[in-house]
C-alpha cells in the first residue's frame, strides 16, 4: 500500500508528463496563418533570379518590403522552370503568390489580383545614340524610311506589323541590339526594363538610346492562387494595395528601381507613375 506521499510523488508525475505533452502538442502545432507563404516566379532579371544563392532582383525587394511592412516572416521565394509549371502550381493551390504576371481573362479563372499594378512593362524602340536627334516616334509614319528588325515569335502589337514598315525578322530576340549596333538595322523594339539592365551589366548603355512613347505597355501584377489555402486572402490584397500606394509615394519604390537600374532607375520611374 502506497504512503500518502508516494501517492503524492506519483500525482507530481503524471502532472509533469501531462505537462509535457501539452507543451510537445503546442510546439508542434501550427496554426493556418502561421505557415510559410509560398511565393513563386521564373527567374528573369532584372525582375527576379537566384544571385550568390539568394532571390533578388526588383520583384523580390517589393515583395520583400511589402511583407516587412505587413510584419510577416514566415514566406520562401521559389522559382519554377516554365510558364506552365508556374500556373500549375498557381491553379492547384501549391503556391500561394505567383510574381508579375499581366491579367487575362483565363488566369482571373483561378487567380485574385489587386487592384495596384506595382510594374508598368513596356516595349520601346531602341536605336544608336548617334540616331536621337534624326529619328523620332510618334506614329508609325516617323518611320517610314528606317530599318526595322524584330523576332519573328514576338507578337508587340497587331498595329506594329500591319504598319506597312520596312520590317526584317530574326529569329531570337536577342540578337536585335547587337544587330542595331552593327549598324544592320536602325530601331529595333525591345522590352525596355530587360534591355536596360543588360546593357548596363554588358557596359553598351552609352550606345543605345530609346524612343518614347513606348510601342506597347502592359500592366503587370503579384497575384494570390484562388486554390491557396492562405488565410484572409482579401485582407493580404487589400493591405498589400495600400502598400504599393505608399511605397509609390514615399520612395520606397523608386530607391529599388534606381538599385537595379542606376539614373535610368528615375526616368523609369517618372514615366510610370508621374505621367
Amino acid at each position: 500500500m502506497k504512503t500518502p506521499t508516494a501517492r503524492k510523488q506519483s500525482f507530481l508525475e503524471i502532472g509533469i508528463c501531462l505537462c509535457a505533452a501539452v507543451c510537445l502538442i503546442l510546439l508542434s502545432w501550427k496554426s493556418p496563418s502561421a505557415r510559410t507563404l509560398v511565393i513563386e516566379g521564373l527567374e528573369e532579371a532584372p525582375l527576379k533570379w537566384v544571385g550568390h544563392e539568394d532571390p533578388m532582383g526588383i520583384d523580390i525587394d517589393i515583395m520583400t518590403e511589402v511583407l516587412r511592412t505587413m510584419g510577416i516572416r514566415d514566406y520562401v521565394f521559389r522559382f519554377v522552370d516554365n510558364g506552365s509549371r508556374l500556373l500549375h502550381n498557381a491553379r492547384n493551390g501549391n503556391s500561394d503568390i505567383v510574381l508579375t504576371l499581366s491579367m487575362n481573362d483565363e488566369r482571373a479563372e483561378f487567380l485574385l489580383y489587386p487592384n495596384e499594378a506595382h510594374l508598368l512593362l513596356d516595349w520601346r524602340f531602341a536605336i544608336r545614340v548617334e540616331d536621337k536627334e534624326k529619328i523620332r516616334f510618334e506614329e508609325f509614319s516617323d518611320l517610314a524610311r528606317v530599318r526595322i528588325g524584330a523576332a519573328a515569335d514576338y507578337s508587340y502589337t497587331s498595329a506594329f506589323w500591319n504598319s506597312g514598315l520596312d520590317i526584317q525578322t530574326v529569329a531570337r530576340s536577342d540578337l536585335l541590339i547587337p544587330m542595331l549596333l552593327q549598324n544592320r538595322f536602325d530601331a529595333v523594339p525591345v522590352n525596355y526594363l530587360n534591355t536596360i539592365y543588360d546593357s548596363l551589366q554588358n557596359r553598351y548603355r552609352n550606345k543605345i538610346a530609346f524612343l518614347y512613347p513606348p510601342l506597347r505597355r502592359a500592366p503587370y501584377y503579384n497575384v494570390f492562387s484562388k486554390a491557396s489555402d492562405y488565410p484572409e486572402k482579401e485582407a493580404f490584397l487589400s493591405r498589400y494595395d495600400e502598400i504599393i500606394r505608399e511605397m509609390r509615394e514615399d520612395g520606397r519604390l523608386l530607391r529599388i528601381f534606381e538599385r537595379y537600374l542606376g539614373p535610368d532607375g528615375y526616368d523609369w520611374w517618372q514615366s510610370q507613375y508621374s505621367q
